[in-house]
């Protein structure tokens, strides 16, 4: 018999995206190697993808819906890997659109590698009016090391494969801490790392994200790396610091590296008004000090909730 994946996708308002996403998977050249079933958990408690889903129900594809009304994106995540029954779980964003041989491509290297984990990139496509200092800073480019590879890149849902049996028995794979936080798919694969599941990097699996305008500019950018900051300690469980004199210590390191990295910024935003590689030069240092003053912020108490109020 062949084996099954489940493609598993959580959504929140987001009809037209859903439905371009639905259209690539539609699109799958599974090579009759495996058989494959869509699941989408929408996270909202007024249905909006209800009515995309039924669409492709209606045509002939294969869609199971489900509704987590609670606005927890770790929830969400959850409630469409409760409704899978395969051998397989591949996990794909609802903003995200798949090349017709992703889970192909996903499959062949689980097989051949005898991976527990496949990941593979997300690869950026930008609105016309990006600014080209957003387009060459790297921002959005994510780490692509060889197909093969078992270090050297992200850990996240917006392309991934995972065999089903990893979540047996676990009744919440995504933590709900990390619900209005983010960052609960970087903890859900890293304790699966922790646990010794083999994962591996797969280039060919390719997936693609719009990235709307409102993505780039500096105040989104810069909150997010700030957002990233503040989740790294309890993502990757170096857990809460409990000594006074520790915290201190560590708050003033990280504040000498954000005054490093923002003394060339003033020059740099100045020289970028006649030449964009300055500005490029600037974001390459403020998304660090970012990063850092999150985790200062982190020490302080401070908790950022990216999705409070979606």
């Amino acid at each position: 018999m062949k084996p099954e994946i489940n493609v598993c996708v959580a959504t929140y308002k987001r009809p037209a995206l859903l439905q371009k996403l639905l259209r690539s998977l539609s699109a799958q050249d599974t090579g009759g190697e495996f058989s494959f079933t869509v699941i989408v958990a929408d996270n909202d408690a007024q249905r909006s993808a209800e009515a995309v889903v039924h669409e492709f129900n209606a045509s002939g594809q294969q869609v199971i819906y489900a509704v987590e009304p609670e606005q927890n994106i770790s929830l969400a995540r959850n409630k469409s890997l409760s409704q899978a029954t395969g051998d397989y779980i591949a996990t794909i964003d609802d903003d995200i659109s798949a090349d017709p041989h992703w889970l192909l491509n996903l499959y062949r290297a689980s097989t051949f590698y005898q991976a527990d984990v496949v990941h593979g990139p997300v690869v950026p496509e930008f609105h016309p009016r990006t600014p080209a200092y957003v387009r060459e800073s790297g921002v959005f480019t994510r780490p692509d090391p060889p197909t093969g590879a078992t270090e050297g890149y992200i850990l996240a849902t917006g392309n991934s494969l995972f065999r089903r049996a990893l979540i047996e028995g676990v009744a919440t794979p995504f933590d709900p801490r990390f619900g209005r936080t983010g960052g609960e798919d970087a903890a859900f694969f890293h304790q699966l790392k922790k646990r010794g599941c083999r994962m591996i990097w797969c280039r060919e699996a390719r997936t693609f994200s719009f990235i709307p305008p409102r993505k780039t500019n500096w105040r989104w950018i810069l909150q997010r790396e700030f957002r990233v900051g503040n989740g790294h300690y309890r993502v990757f469980d170096q857990g809460p610091v409990d000594l006074q004199r520790s915290r201190t210590a560590k708050i003033l390191n990280l504040g000498k590296r954000v005054a490093k990295l923002c003394s060339p910024v003033p020059f740099y935003l100045l020289a970028g008004l006649f030449d964009v590689q300055y500005t490029v030069k600037a974001i390459q240092r403020l998304r660090p000090t970012a990063f850092y003053t999150g985790i200062i912020a982190y020490f302080l108490g401070f908790q950022y909730e990216e999705y409070r109020g979606r």
